[in-house]
């Protein structure tokens, strides 16, 4: 096992173009790309479970909130008890924990086994997220941006592939074989438990209250809330719209005649762009800045994912794959700014974007499905709630501006009234 090495960086650093810790960042990625990986299985799934446990609409779009309540809602609880007790238990034992109880999805003989299967996985996911964002933070030194677009992108990419693998599992097994997908993450796991570098302990809550430390979380929040909340609001915007994509969009294939193995192809294909996406965000915010970055993905994401389904079938996947990397490109951005407004609670402000953000944004496919016989169907709801993530676009005005400089270090101009000088306690050795 490393213990040699600490995840946690010096004070300064000799060369400002380099990440504080890459070994750390590259297993950080490695852990979000498997862990997340397993947790896009149920999507290209969902109408083959549909029909296959005879399940109402209804049924079959309430398994993403159930999920999305134990994988990205609780993420702030996961984020407390890691920081309480032991973040290396729950960085390693979220991946596992979704590899086992995902893989058994093609098990699941009813309703309540699968609502089961997804809880438990779906606790798994939610565990990694806090701790694995917060560690790619501390890795990335003074390229936090880049650092939480591979992160982000790492992440993006294991959804992408993960309806790829299970379809093509399926398709050429059975549908029980899906078990067997475990092992891949049984032995990512057991190299990251031996190379994954120590996480640096949090500080005891008696001193995260002394002015050494800088403010409280209450404070910390309250003192950054517009411009948090306006990033928070449209964190939730696109959470919502790729959501909706996720989980209409292979019933839409299905209405069209697709095969299983051309659903998941479909999902991959858009999920793989939003990752491109994001990693390209990541670079372009270094140099022109995370605004102007939130500004150009939301002006045009939503045109061409709502031209995605206005075009003929044919062609709706070239218009999403555009759209796909438009919506991503603002993702990680948004967590790395919400994470610079709070620098003291890195990991409860990464969960709070990543998790519960996107929690909320799962909601949609069940709150949009009653309304989709008066709004002209599944295409109808994209095509709504896409234009809606081109309308938040006018929160960036509650975003604090940046300071453009050729360097890649960027430098916030906050309001006189909160300046983020003080390190992340939370993080500190």
């Amino acid at each position: 096992m490393a213990t040699a090495t600490s995840l946690s960086a010096p004070a300064s650093t000799a060369h400002t173009g380099s990440f504080a810790n890459p070994r750390a960042l590259s297993l950080a990625c490695l852990a979000h790309f498997v862990n997340d990986a397993y947790s896009s299985f149920i999507f290209p799934l969902l109408p083959l479970m549909t029909a296959q446990l005879h399940l109402s609409a209804a049924q079959a779009f309430w398994l993403i909130p159930v999920y999305a309540l134990f994988s990205n809602f609780l993420q702030p609880v996961y984020g407390m008890l890691s920081d309480r007790w032991s973040r290396r238990s729950f960085a390693l034992a979220g991946p596992l924990l979704a590899a086992l109880f995902l893989s058994a999805i093609g098990y699941a003989g009813s309703y309540g086994w699968l609502m089961v299967v997804l809880i438990m996985g779906g606790m798994g996911v939610g565990m990694f997220h806090p701790q694995g964002a917060a560690m790619a933070a501390v890795a990335s030194g003074q390229r936090r941006r880049l650092g939480m677009a591979l992160f982000s992108a790492a992440g993006t990419l294991g959804v992408a592939f993960g309806p790829l693998v299970v379809t093509q599992t399926i398709t050429h097994f059975s549908l029980g074989s899906t078990l067997y997908l475990a092992l891949a993450g049984i032995a990512a796991m057991v190299g990251l438990f031996f190379w994954l570098p120590p996480l640096p302990a949090p500080k005891r809550l008696a001193a995260e209250t002394t002015t050494e430390t800088g403010p409280g979380l209450v404070q910390a929040l309250q003192l950054a809330s517009v411009p948090l909340l306006a990033l928070y609001a449209i964190t939730v915007v696109r959470a919502a719209t790729q959501m909706l994509i996720n989980a209409y969009y292979p019933f839409i294939l299905q209405a069209q005649g697709a095969s299983l193995t051309h659903i998941g192809n479909a999902l991959t294909v858009f999920l793989l762009a939003g990752g491109i996406g994001g990693l390209a965000g990541g670079f372009l915010a270094e140099r022109f800045g995370g605004r102007a970055v939130t500004v150009l993905s939301g002006l045009t994401s939503g045109p061409l994912l709502a031209a995605a389904f206005l075009v003929p079938p044919h062609w709706t996947l070239p218009w999403l794959v555009c759209g796909g990397f438009a919506l991503g490109a603002t993702i990680p951005v948004n967590v790395a700014m919400a994470q610079e407004l709070v620098p003291q609670r890195t990991a409860t402000v990464s969960a709070l974007m990543m998790g519960f953000a996107w929690g909320v944004g799962s909601l949609a496919p069940r709150a949009f499905e009653p309304l989709t016989p008066f709004i002209g169907g599944y295409h109808g709801a994209i095509i709504g709630l896409a234009l809606g993530t081109t309308l938040s676009t006018i929160l960036v005005l509650w975003l604090p501006r940046e300071a453009r400089r050729p360097l890649l270090r960027l430098s916030w101009r906050l309001p006189h009234r909160f300046t983020p000088t003080q390190p992340d306690s939370s993080l500190a050795p």
